[in-house]
């Protein structure tokens, strides 16, 4: 019986074929894994359970005067008889409201302290979401003490003023109203740096006497027509201006650039449903009936010492502006 020779090449085939399978089925399964498969989206809301130092500034007497509002930490709302029971630790040395040199009141008709900056998004991607803001935003301008001022911005391609710096709480609403008709892309950054430094028209946020300075931003999308600035020149102009800037924004917006817009001292709620937005905001919205003004004496305070708020377990750092005189 002759003897069957077996080719070098048919035997190193019997042998690998089974790893160059399993090799195989592993590749397989690694590149499905890494191109197929999506990370599920997490919703964020930092905006609540949050105490906000909405703004803090020297006086002409050098009385130190910070407006503060917000959630304990199970996102309630904070009442202004809550927000009178903080402690103000100037250098580490405690104060309470009942501190001849330290008084924490209800914000009053005189306080003309806040300059605030609405931006909503109005490219072409945007639906029924726009009507949601609107109300979003109207509650928001109905819940605020009357001694503030407003600008709003809306945009697509480019930005459009729909109303510059005012106090005429009726004009503010009509333009967060006004049903504009969807266009192109989204110029997330080019209007929000329109709005924080101002063009030739307008004067930006970041220019405004007032102590407190917060904008609002709502966004459904990445921004992909914006030419002039970047969300990092943003961060830098959020945080020299220490402005609060609070991004509110859908599943499809980047959720790193939103937080890096927010700053240092804003937050990010970012939802799925644009419906449930309403009711991730709600209690941040309601705070703004209670706005506390702080003012430290300058007999316990000298510029330059650390101050902070502790409010039950929440403790926050004060860090003052130097913005132009209060108005």
């Amino acid at each position: 019986m002759k003897e069957e020779i077996i080719p070098p090449f048919t035997v190193y085939s019997i042998v690998w074929l089974p790893v160059l399978i399993l090799l195989s089925l592993f590749l397989l399964t690694s590149c499905s894994s890494s191109t197929d498969s999506t990370s599920p989206f997490i919703p964020v809301n930092s905006l609540e359970g949050k105490v906000f130092v909405l703004g803090a500034q020297e006086d002409n007497s050098g009385n130190l005067e910070i407006y503060v509002n917000g959630t304990d930490l199970a996102g309630d709302v904070l009442s202004v008889a809550d927000l009178q029971t903080a402690t103000v630790n100037v250098n580490s040395q405690p104060y309470t409201n009942s501190h001849a040199s330290l008084t924490i009141a209800e914000v009053g008709p005189t306080d003309d302290f806040l300059s605030l900056s609405l931006v909503i998004d109005w490219s072409n991607s945007t639906n029924g979401e726009l009507f949601l803001v609107s109300g979003i935003f109207t509650t928001m301008l109905d819940n605020l003490p009357l001694v503030y001022e407003a600008q709003v911005i809306t945009f697509s391609d480019n930005y459009e003023i729909q109303q510059t710096w005012t106090d005429d709480l009726d004009a503010i609403k009509a333009a967060v109203s006004f049903p504009h008709s969807a266009r192109n892309f989204t110029a997330l950054y080019d209007s929000m740096g329109a709005a924080l430094q101002g063009d030739s028209v307008i004067s930006g946020l970041v220019e405004r006497c007032r102590t407190a300075h917060v904008q609002v931003v709502f966004t459904d999308g990445e921004d992909n027509k914006s030419s002039v600035y970047t969300d990092t020149q943003i961060e830098s102009a959020v945080n020299a201006d220490k402005t609060i800037s609070i991004m509110l924004g859908t599943s499809d917006a980047n959720k790193n650039a939103l937080q890096t817009l927010a700053g240092d001292y804003g937050a990010v709620v970012q939802v799925v449903d644009p419906n449930s937005l309403g009711a991730e905001v709600e209690k941040w919205v309601a705070s703004l009936k209670n706005i506390v003004k702080i003012t430290v004496d300058s007999a316990i305070y000298l510029n330059g010492q650390t101050v902070s708020i502790t409010m039950g377990s929440q403790t926050v750092l004060v860090s003052p502006s130097s913005h132009c005189t209060t108005i």
